[in-house]
């Protein structure tokens, strides 16, 4: 799995598929945004299937403060990126154990 997760990392157009599917999947009203309540939402479902805690209140606030780079109120496309690119980044650390 590690490999796999390392390859869609290193391919440009593997990951801004993966990225604009989770995106698409994320942005439940279709506003081309995802606001603090859609990121709640999947940040719970993430954490769900694998298997953490939830996020707290705070918690989610502060990831979305940290990807709402230009201060909009909003998470764009290319903001959204970071987080996914995190994601896999936690993902290949925790398959290499």
């Amino acid at each position: 799995m590690s490999k796999a997760l390392k390859d869609i990392l290193n391919n440009d157009k593997k990951f801004n598929d993966l990225a604009k599917s989770a995106f698409d999947s994320v942005d439940t009203d279709r506003s081309g945004q995802i606001d603090a309540e859609e990121l709640e939402k999947v940040m719970k479902m993430m954490a769900n299937d694998m298997s953490y805690d939830p996020p707290s209140t705070d918690e989610i606030l502060e990831v979305f403060n940290n990807l709402d780079t230009d201060n909009s109120g909003k998470i764009d496309f290319l903001e959204f990126k970071t987080l996914i690119k995190d994601v896999l980044e936690v993902m290949i650390e925790s398959a290499d154990y």
